[in-house]
């Protein structure tokens, strides 16, 4: 079947990925193309950008986190109804899943889903040194169909010219764009990368601008062109269930918490969960006829005062754990759930104290793709089953009791403690992990199931 779509890849994070992607996106949209925006990896934040300009849920393409048969049938399954999809990649081209040979990579992803890649390089203090990066990339991977080259940070037009003949001359490879240095359109970041959008609405007229840009300096005719001409895909029987709206799921959502999977989100609505958004920093009360809570990642430590001054409502998320209403948290929420958050700055915030520990901001990484057995039956899977997440943060749990009773342990990751993470306690589940809940029916089956036997009660 056709479906038009094209990859933008990098050789490294900062190289102006996010940049292209989300302008290219915007550029089209405002030509009246209907664009359906992805992103490779485990990111949160960059698919917020692509909403905003497409006016379309971005979605999430992970080969750790989901099948390749589920990618495959999501990926088809939202870009049906469009005139072209964009991938932006994740990090360096060809950078994965450590020790998996390339998989979890944009190229790997590309292959996949047997899409053209355009690569974004950034050539500024280079000449016609720019061509051997373009040539190692076609010899690394024969399979992978590089499509055109958009060079980014160009001093001036002689430096272009000498970027562009050097590249076509002596790879073949097309020269679809040239974007000068110093466009003074600089995206805002923090510690875990791009601050999320709902953050700065300001940021609209920013995108604008970028949209702008990639109009003026690139070839779009030809960039849609390419997307056109990709190989028939494989057509999937879709097979997507939507039962009934059984149980009321309320999910914390605002400026602290705002890092969820849409196709996760999905999976819950289709399984049976009637979603309620609500906000742990601005409301002040909730409906109190919610059958489970879903708290995500975030920012809560950039937030501390806000989720601490707000006492109704971690009184009421407390109140409602302890008379075992299904909550899950990940990440951000596990440390919201925490007895108190200590930011970088080492200023203490309360916060709900349903864990009896305190969550500590460190100047460390923790980034892993993630592996875990299930020991303990949860909200999500039962004994004996694995799941795959990752884990992103800067964070660490301090003086978590000996007797806390957790439900993973890792066979790759850190968790929270000592290999071990999924912190149970009554029907709650806290993990650093986070996970793709579209990756099996099981996992919204059973927080479903968890829902429904509270609201029996």
């Amino acid at each position: 079947m056709k479906l038009p779509r094209i990859f933008i890849a990098g050789l490294n994070s900062g190289c102006g990925k996010t940049t292209v992607a989300t302008g290219l996106m915007g550029a089209l949209t405002s030509m009246g193309l209907k664009v359906q925006g992805f992103k490779v990896g485990p990111d949160f934040i960059d698919p917020t950008y692509h909403t905003i300009v497409t006016n379309r849920k971005s979605r999430n393409l992970d080969e750790w986190l989901l099948p390749d048969r589920m990618i495959l049938r999501l990926f088809q399954h939202n870009t049906l109804e469009c005139n072209v999809a964009i991938v932006e990649g994740v990090m360096g081209l060809f950078d994965g899943v450590n020790g998996e040979r390339g998989r979890g990579s944009t190229a790997s992803m590309a292959e996949l889903l047997r899409a053209p890649v355009i690569l974004v390089l950034d050539v500024w203090g280079m000449g016609e040194s720019a061509a051997t990066l373009v040539a190692g990339c076609r010899a690394l991977d024969r399979e992978l169909n590089l499509a055109g080259v958009i060079l980014n940070r160009v001093s001036s037009e002689k430096h272009a010219r000498l970027c562009t003949n050097s590249i076509e001359s002596r790879t073949k490879v097309p020269v679809l764009g040239v974007l000068p240095k110093d466009t003074g359109i600089v995206l805002p970041e923090r510690h875990l990368g791009l601050v999320p959008t709902i953050e700065k609405p300001e940021l609209r007229e920013k995108l604008d601008k970028i949209s702008s840009l990639i109009k003026e300096n690139v070839d779009l005719e030809k960039i849609v062109e390419i997307a056109d001409n990709a190989p028939q895909f494989p057509k999937i029987k879709l097979n997507i269930p939507s039962y009934r709206k059984t149980v009321k799921v309320g999910v914390a959502y605002d400026e602290a918490f705002n890092f969820y999977y849409q196709d996760a989100l999905d999976a819950l609505s289709a399984m049976g969960a009637d979603i309620h958004f609500f906000s742990p920093i601005h409301d002040r009360t909730v409906p109190d006829d919610f059958d489970g809570i879903y708290i995500g990642g975030g920012f809560p430590e950039v937030f501390g005062k806000q989720l601490e001054s707000n006492l109704p409502i971690r009184f009421w998320i407390k109140k409602k754990i302890e008379e075992n209403m299904p909550v899950f948290a990940e990440c951000g929420g596990l440390m919201y759930l925490t007895k108190s958050i200590t930011d970088f700055e080492g200023e203490s915030h309360s916060m709900v104290g349903a864990l009896d520990c305190e969550t500590h901001m460190v100047r460390a990484l923790t980034m892993n793709y993630t592996y875990a057995s299930v020991l303990r039956d949860n909200i999500l899977a039962k004994t004996g089953a694995s799941v795959k997440g990752h884990e992103f943060h800067y964070s660490r749990l301090v003086g978590v009791p000996s007797d806390a009773r957790f439900s993973y342990i890792m066979k790759r990751g850190s968790g929270i403690e000592a290999g071990r993470d999924g912190w149970i306690e009554y029907s709650m589940l806290a993990q650093y992990m986070h996970i793709n809940i579209a990756a099996s029916r099981k996992y919204a089956s059973n927080f479903i199931e968890s829902c429904l036997r509270y609201r029996r009660k």
